[in-house]
């Protein structure tokens, strides 16, 4: 380089008639450098020139002793205690300076080698035996690797074919890959050990870093390495089988098939064998799941097969192929995966044409109609439809409306009355294999009827019980089961029987797999069923844990339906919202939604785009936004995965939903925004959400009742407040009607629906003007609200309360109320609210009656205030009811 340069031209310069004072100072290793190196000329020619002064430092690497010696002098220690420590350095650098000092400087900053003053040095010996090498270390190994005898290095490379670890029971299976030309696996590994190449843990032989296992697989000929691997791969399976442990290796071996490839392979047999261990590692990886795995297995295993093969390979083809689908089909999907959507489409065209029967293509055409759905959901149902009628069950929705579903679900309701668990349970199990089929499509059927919020959704739920009624159960029975007793609260307004038929498909899932079920059934139970008699919050955890299985198992589906619904209660039930924007957005990234318009892109490697959970999650996360308000904290560089959208307002959603009839997106937008609308007081634009909500499902069947919890508790006190404002009789008439509903609904929760009633009771006796009656319900609500942990409710309650009180110019009351209200606002993370409810009070009160209220409600005297307004104490009884007694 150019000091060789440099230093061979000043060599010629020595003797000049200048005098020249130079001092140069290099290191080199000698290892690199042969005799006919340019340094080693220069420093030859250095050497026999008398006016250079030519000094060689040789600096070796450490022995044993000097490392003691070397360990005991800085560590202040005797010699016999670093000993054990020099030992393990030694192991690790090879004695070489640099890297003692480096290897030295890593441990106590691993806190590996500490100090304390009561007991001096310490070192956890067993940690720095496992301690991985530094690069700089490594590298000096693999050279060490080019020293070894042939037959350790052998054994080194055999070992390396594996990766950078391998069990000692496959070490076995292979000892005698290669006859009596076999090396000594066991013995390499023994001298690799001595060396500091290789570690052992337990049963684990691993090479100290991955560069010393790059290095051995790198050393072997690339003539050599196929045939090696065949040996192996014939030697692992022969041994593996013999002893019936074929499972056990059964991964190691298909890594070390697909490495050797298809078209290093040309025995027909031996293609066939790889191909139907590729099938196996496949499936098996979907159980685990990892769907990643799978998907490379089933590639592999079909590039064995080849393309012309279906006709000689029909049943392993058509297994890959089915692999293969469901596997892309996933990761397409999700987020911390990504499928190949062409390659998606190729294998299901591929079965499509081969298949020899519809049951044949039954699997594909499954996914296939799921995909549909994404994008085209008339056409999802369609496809449904067809598949249903070739299967044998056809099912005929032409006159089906309301009425007829609702007939349906009366005698179904009145078959099974009073020995439902008897009835349904004692049935045989499903035997015939098109009716199983035929339940499976209609549980998918039963799920794009709801996206639509049509009554046939009730519909088919009623056609999968006559099925098992007649036929004998299935896995699918359990959630016709959830479904019925959905459409039972529904569409008949009966909750007691839709509950008790919930519990019953409780136990119907105890008689398959509970776990594999969860991610079907528990959305339905704990979103639309069980949310009448259990408390909110406690639903939480159950939809949570149908998320994560259907993450895991691969149901897109029902991952979708389940975030929904989990995001929607969490909001209502009043989690944090700052914890809830960091879970949607949690949720965004694990769906895979890029959140843009994937007509804009035609990359095959991007997941698909759901508009539904993309909807969803957009108008949740726009609503939280808003009513989070501008925060103090800086933006982190992380974007969000909603930050880029196709529909940046919840307006853009409504105006989208109403043009493609999305109506269960309609619904919960809908809400979102009067509810958003009510907290931040805009009146008006709440009761202009109000009235489209009544517009679009008032008189149609799209209406699902869960949904419409929220929508008629917020239509009260919207309505009551114009009917205060305007004194227009219709708008009492409205209030009125969702005042009734939710007394109706309180009788089967008190924690769901008790607060929310009173606190409509409350404005309703304002607007009647029984303002001691009111007074008695707002506190009550409150009071309920912080019962049961309904932090907004909380926050509502206390802003009417102070607004009522305000305007009966009870102001230290008033301003408490106020006081309050910001403080709940705030616990829940509704900052925007709370500032507007802050900016109205220095409208209303003076800054003293403000501070003097603030110090009453931090010393909690507030908290047994009893409301008196006259002569007349109300108060509620054991029913809820205003009573009056005259004090």
């Amino acid at each position: 380089g150019a000091g060789v340069d440099l230093l061979s031209h000043q060599s010629g310069q020595v003797g000049s008639e200048d005098e020249i004072n130079v001092m140069f100072v290099g290191s080199y290793r000698d290892n690199e450098v042969d005799s006919d190196h340019p340094v080693a000329r220069v420093l030859r020619k250095l050497a026999l020139d008398k006016t250079v002064n030519v000094t060689n430092i040789s600096l070796s690497r450490f022995t044993l002793d000097i490392l003691d010696e070397m360990l005991s002098d800085s560590l202040c220690m005797p010699i016999r205690r670093v000993r054990s420590l020099s030992h393990l350095v030694m192991q690790k650098t090879d004695g070489q300076p640099l890297h003692v000092i480096e290897f030295v400087q890593a441990l106590t900053m691993d806190n590996l080698l500490t100090h304390s003053f009561a007991r001096g040095w310490e070192w956890d010996a067993d940690s720095i035996d496992i301690c991985p090498m530094t690069d700089s270390v490594a590298e000096l190994f693999s050279y060490k690797l080019q020293r070894l005898p042939k037959g350790v290095l052998l054994g080194l490379q055999i070992l390396s074919c594996f990766g950078s670890q391998i069990d000692k029971h496959v070490i076995r299976f292979v000892a005698n890959y290669d006859g009596e030309n076999s090396v000594d696996i066991t013995a390499a590994i023994d001298v690799a050990l001595g060396k500091g190449l290789v570690e052992q843990a337990a049963q684990l032989v691993s090479f100290s870093h991955d560069m010393i296992q790059k290095a051995a697989i790198d050393s072997i000929p690339s003539h050599d390495i196929i045939p090696l691997l065949h040996k192996l791969a014939a030697s692992l399976i022969k041994n593996a089988s013999a002893v019936g442990e074929s499972d056990s290796v059964l991964f190691v071996v298909v890594d070390l098939i697909n490495r050797i490839g298809s078209d290093a392979t040309s025995c027909p047999k031996q293609r066939m064998q790889y191909a139907d261990l590729n099938l196996r590692a496949g499936t098996k990886s979907i159980n685990v799941p990892d769907f990643v795995a799978a998907a490379t297995y089933a590639e592999c295993g079909i590039t064995f097969l080849g393309a012309d093969s279906w006709e000689i390979h029909y049943d392993v083809n058509l297994q890959l192929h089915e692999v293969a689908v469901l596997s892309h089909s996933v990761l397409s999907h999700f987020s911390s995966q990504h499928g190949n959507r062409d390659q998606l489409k190729k294998r299901i065209d591929a079965v499509f044409e081969h298949a020899k029967d519809f049951s044949d293509k039954f699997k594909t055409h499954c996914v296939w109609i799921k995909l549909l759905s994404i994008t085209d959901l008339s056409r999802a149902i369609e496809e449904s439809l067809k598949a249903l009628e070739i299967l044998g069950e056809p099912l005929d929705t032409a006159d089906i409306d309301y009425n007829v579903v609702s007939d349906e679900l009366s005698k179904l309701k009145e078959q099974f009355s009073g020995k439902r668990d008897k009835k349904f349970l004692s049935t045989n199990r499903l035997t015939e294999c098109n009716k199983a089929r035929a339940m499976k499509v209609m549980s998918s059927l039963t799920f794009y009827y709801h996206q639509r919020r049509s009554c046939l959704a009730a519909y088919v739920a009623c056609q999968m019980m006559r099925i098992t009624m007649t036929y004998g159960h299935c896995e699918y029975s359990a959630f016709g089961a959830a479904a019925f007793a959905g459409a039972l609260v529904n569409t008949l307004d009966d909750i007691d029987e839709g509950s008790a038929w919930g519990q019953s498909t409780l136990s119907l899932m105890n008689l398959y797999d509970k776990e594999a079920l969860m991610s079907s059934i528990y959305g339905l139970l704990y979103g639309v069923v069980f949310i009448w008699k259990e408390p909110f919050q406690l639903q939480l955890e159950p939809l949570a844990q149908s998320i994560r299985s259907s993450f895991a198992k691969g149901e897109i589906e029902f991952a979708v339906i389940n975030t929904i619904t989990y995001v929607g209660r969490s909001f209502f039930s009043g989690k944090n919202i700052r914890v809830l924007i960091g879970e949607v957005e949690a949720l965004a990234r694990q769906h895979g939604n890029l959140f843009c318009n994937i007509s804009s892109s035609d990359s095959s490697d991007k997941p698909v785009c759901n508009p539904l959970i993309q909807l969803h999650l957009t108008m949740a996360y726009n609503t939280l936004h808003d009513l989070q308000g501008a925060t103090d904290t800086p933006e982190e560089e992380v974007s969000s995965p909603l930050e880029k959208v196709i529909f940046s307002n919840n307006d853009d959603i409504i105006k989208d939903t109403i043009e493609t009839e999305r109506y269960g997106v309609l619904q919960a937008v809908l809400s979102y925004q009067a509810i958003k609308l009510f907290m931040l007081r805009d009146m008006d634009s709440a009761l202009q959400y109000t009235n489209m909500y009544i517009e679009h499902f008032a008189t149609k069947d799209h209406h699902v009742k869960y949904s419409s919890i929220w929508n008629t508790f917020f239509e009260a006190l919207i309505t009551f407040h114009f009917m205060r404002q305007t004194g227009e009789e219709h708008y009492q008439v409205r209030g009125e009607s969702a005042l009734l509903k939710m007394r109706e609904w309180s009788r089967h929760s008190d924690w769901n629906f008790k607060n929310k009633l009173l606190l409509i009771e409350a404005e309703y006796y304002y607007t009647r003007k029984e303002f001691d009656k009111a007074a008695v319900c707002y506190e009550a609500s409150i009071k309920s609200a912080q019962e049961h942990k309904f932090k907004p409710d909380e926050a509502i309650a206390n802003e009417l309360a102070g607004i009522f009180f305000f305007q009966r110019e009870n102001y230290l009351t008033s301003c408490m109320f106020f006081l309050q209200s910001i403080q709940c606002y705030k616990t829940w993370g509704a900052n925007a609210a709370a500032r507007r409810v802050e900016d109205s009070m220095g409208d209303k009160f003076d800054s003293d009656l403000i501070q003097a209220c603030q110090t009453e409600i931090a010393s909690k005297l507030f908290a047994d205030v009893s409301i008196e307004t006259s002569s007349k104490k109300h108060h509620l009884d054991d029913q809820g009811v205003v009573t009056t007694t005259t004090t």
